[in-house]
């Protein structure tokens, strides 16, 4: 009775291991979608408010949710002080140290840094195009994310469940 019940828990727990993977692998989307969202709504604010971007930085800071908050907020902070140099070297620098533990993958917060390096230098409507090419990407990653993913999640449970039953099976 106690091997069964031992057997059942082992079973559950890689299971529930497997569910867990699951999840982590759809949080990326996830946040790939909101860093779409996020972009959007800085392309806005520029086309629209057209402000100096340490404004609009510090507007996005208020509005969007943590880690890009925080990233907004203290780009702004860099811009305004004068002294962290150029938006690009910013940028840079604050996607590595407030984004870094986002569910971001790694490709993604690459290509969102090399974004700063384009920003600017450029006019409002340079930097629109860029933005507007980035969201493009980002939609492209999103689409492939998504049938990949999709996979991925039952591959995650199915590894789950059949590890647990092979974990079981060798001890019992």
């Amino acid at each position: 009775m106690l091997k069964v019940f031992g057997s059942m828990l082992t079973i559950l727990a890689a299971t529930l291991l497997g569910v867990y993977a699951a999840g982590e692998t759809e949080a990326s989307y996830r946040e790939l979608l909101y860093l779409q969202r996020v972009v959007g709504m800085l392309q806005g604010e520029l086309r629209y408010s057209r402000a100096v971007l340490s404004h609009i930085f510090r507007k996005l800071g208020a509005e969007v949710k943590e880690p890009y908050g925080v990233w907004f907020k203290q780009m702004s902070i860099r811009m305004e002080s004068r002294k962290g140099g150029r938006l690009g070297d910013i940028w840079r620098e604050s996607v590595g140290l407030y984004l870094g533990a986002s569910k971001l993958a790694k490709r993604e917060r690459e290509r969102l840094a090399e974004l700063g390096s384009l920003l600017g230098d450029a006019d409002i409507q340079m930097q629109l195009g860029f933005l507007a090419a980035y969201q493009e990407e980002l939609a492209l990653s999103a689409k492939d994310m998504y049938s990949e993913i999709q996979n991925k999640k039952k591959l995650c449970r199915c590894l789950g469940i059949s590890g647990g039953i092979l974990i079981a099976v060798l001890l019992v």
